[in-house]
């Protein structure tokens, strides 16, 4: 009687595991094109309705300044410009802070002059 209560629990134990691991994030909507950000300026969507579309896909426009300047020229907003630009600020700050980190990591932190403070990776402590 005991033995089949521990085999159910374990059954129903993987089998609620099993079925955590399937669950996935439902995939992000394709990042919208330029040119389908002046038409949706041109179709009179608020800034606000724009960015949020942006931020959905969380889509990166790495333009040039001439590039911006031909978006303003085509009337979109002056807010959807700004936050294009910001959002890909952020998305480098956040790259650069990882691959700092690495390096701290890797390397050791400036506090230790030696380097790292346990030793050397292949020698974690001092012989």
């Amino acid at each position: 009687m005991l033995n089949t209560a521990i085999r159910q629990w374990l059954f129903a134990g993987a089998l609620a595991l099993g079925v955590a691991g399937c669950v996935s994030a439902p995939p992000l909507p394709p990042a919208p094109t330029v040119d389908e950000i002046v038409q949706m300026a041109k179709d009179g969507l608020t800034p606000d309705d724009i960015i949020r579309r942006l931020d959905e896909s969380r889509a990166l426009y790495p333009l040039k300044a001439s590039e911006l300047a031909r978006l303003h020229e085509q009337g979109v907003p002056d807010e959807v410009i700004d936050h294009m630009q910001q959002t890909l600020i952020e998305a480098e700050r956040a790259r650069e802070a990882m691959r700092e980190r690495d390096r701290m990591w890797m390397y050791g932190y400036p506090m230790y002059p030696g380097g790292y403070p346990w030793g050397y990776w292949r020698h974690p402590f001092p012989h």
